[in-house]
């Protein structure tokens, strides 16, 4: 029997798979692609860089979950470069211009042989036969204490339909391709069907181009090979130096729309390098260019994203982070993250997070009287801890919002990515350390909660009194009055964001307290 099935193996699949495996889980992955890595991949084929058309950075003051896989991994990270001038071209008959900054990625790593290669890692850890592609999910079904999972698969060009039985389903894939194809027997209650579609999909309307080159001849004119297009002819709206070890490349994002580009795609080739022409001089001929279109992916985009216009960075309604069917099915991927959500760490704390509902609970018949005590001591200790850091995590992710020029807002952003970072963390540990209550709670609350939750007392009031503290004693806050001293009504939205990471911190305290009660009894 299939302890927990998962469908989706990109990169918080694949980290999930990992996690429980090494808990001593049966663990089975699908995924409807012929290739597993989801939204990451690398061109590695032929002469010359190793290009990421999907994911591509990390950034490891601020995302610590993505920095230690690459360690535990033994993968090596190197510099985005970053050295060079940075142009920008608003008029293609005028030429490029620089502009007045030093690098414009805040500390940002790529990995050698590109990120698919924490992918070909993850593969090699899992046991055998763990991964079964091109079977599309179209159903679930919840009985008793198992779920169905119907799958269609293709074989010999005639469909086939089949069915898996799982304890526990955890579906890892962008929320609106799950509500679009997958059917619910019963029926998800209405606010999460609604909270399914709303989410948008990261990079499901984007594109990229990259050029690789026998050398990097932007450097010797003094360029770092970043640049930002922004008149009616471009062709690639954002261009950066995608260069490593094995050679020298040049990367960007679409700037065409996903509905106009197929009308550019036979010319797309010459189109790229004559806008790389415009902004860096001549060159020599590229050994090759390089194209891939996510909302050309079926898996990646929806119909609801090819139609959003405007889409959003990706915010998932709470509802999407708490357990279903009975804590039989749950969502995942980095559209649920409660921070970092569309990065490489956003996937990788979905995966933390559905980690400490998922792994197994020591029966409570052999744990000695005292463990609940002990480990709520230890969960206040920890606590302690971050309180101390939190002051020092603002600050991290302040000065890498500054460093890439992102700076709106930076003050009440930053507060709520290091509390959502900490709260993110105090799940964790509170699944570690097995807390939970002998009895299981006839109202849905368990008695540790509120005992849980004070030791976090005055804790975001403390974070946010030390933040302006040092905003106002900051020279790079001090040409930004609203964030050198924010003004009450800045402060009200700084305050309403903390009062809602809150309310939900506690809501998925107690949800996991449930949960892994029920586990040891049940």
């Amino acid at each position: 029997m299939i302890d927990v099935a998962i469908v989706g193996a990109g990169l918080a699949g694949l980290a999930l798979a990992h996690r429980l495996q090494a808990e001593g889980l049966t663990v089975k992955l699908f995924d409807a692609r012929t290739r597993a890595g989801g939204r990451i991949l690398t061109h590695t084929e032929g002469e010359g860089a190793a290009v990421d058309l999907g994911a591509s950075w990390f950034w490891p003051d601020t995302e610590p979950r993505i920095t230690a896989l690459v360690q535990a991994l033994g993968l090596r990270a190197f510099d985005q470069p970053d050295v060079g001038q940075v142009l920008t071209l608003t008029d293609p008959n005028a030429g490029p211009k620089p502009l007045d900054t030093e690098g414009i990625h805040g500390g940002a790593q790529r990995l050698s042989g590109g990120t698919s290669s924490i992918i070909e890692a993850l593969l090699q850890s899992l046991a055998p036969d763990s991964l079964t592609l091109s079977h599309r999910l179209v159903a679930l079904k919840h009985e008793g204490k198992l779920v169905e999972l119907q799958f269609s698969h293709d074989a010999n060009g005639v469909s086939h339909v089949v069915r898996v039985q799982a304890k526990r389903v955890v579906l890892v894939m962008p929320p609106r391709l799950i509500a679009q194809h997958v059917r619910f027997h019963p029926e998800l209650p209405a606010v999460t069907q609604d909270a399914l579609r709303a989410v948008s999909t990261w990079m499901a309307r984007e594109a990229k181009a990259a050029a690789r080159f026998s050398r990097p001849f932007w450097l010797n004119k003094g360029h770092s090979g970043s640049a930002f297009v922004n008149h009616s002819q471009a062709m690639l709206r954002e261009v950066w130096d995608a260069s490593d070890e094995r050679g020298a490349a040049l990367a960007g994002f679409s700037a065409l729309s996903a509905d106009m580009r197929p009308q550019f795609a036979r010319s797309l080739n010459l189109l790229v390098e004559s806008q790389f022409t415009q902004l860096f001089g001549e060159h020599e001929d590229p050994i090759d260019i390089l194209k891939q279109d996510w909302a050309m992916e079926p898996w990646t985009c929806s119909d609801l994203d090819l139609a959003d216009e405007a889409p959003t960075p990706p915010m998932a309604d709470p509802v999407l982070r708490r357990p279903h069917w009975d804590g039989h099915l749950y969502f995942g991927g980095t559209e649920t993250a409660r921070q970092a959500a569309g990065h490489m760490e956003g996937a990788l704390e979905s995966a933390a997070r559905l980690a400490d509902f998922l792994r197994p609970a020591t029966p409570l018949a052999t744990q000695a009287g005292d463990h609940l005590e002990a480990a709520l001591t230890a969960f206040s200790l920890w606590v302690d801890q971050a309180r101390q850091a939190a002051l020092d995590r603002y600050r991290q992710h302040l000065n890498q919002m500054l460093a890439r020029q992102d700076r709106d807002s930076v003050t009440q952003r930053a507060l709520l990515a290091t509390v959502e970072q900490t709260y993110a963390n105090a799940l964790e540990e509170l699944a570690r350390l097995d807390v939970r209550a002998v009895d299981m709670p006839p109202s849905g609350r368990s008695e540790l909660t509120p005992r849980v939750l004070a030791a976090f007392s005055g804790f975001s009031k403390a974070v946010v009194d030390e933040a302006l503290a040092f905003n106002r004693t900051s020279c790079a806050l001090s040409n930004f009055p609203d964030e050198h001293k924010p003004d009450p009504d800045y402060l009200r939205v700084i305050t309403a964001d903390l009062v809602a990471a809150w309310r939900e911190f506690a809501l998925a305290t107690n949800d996991l307290l449930c949960t892994r009660s029920q586990q040891a009894v049940g």
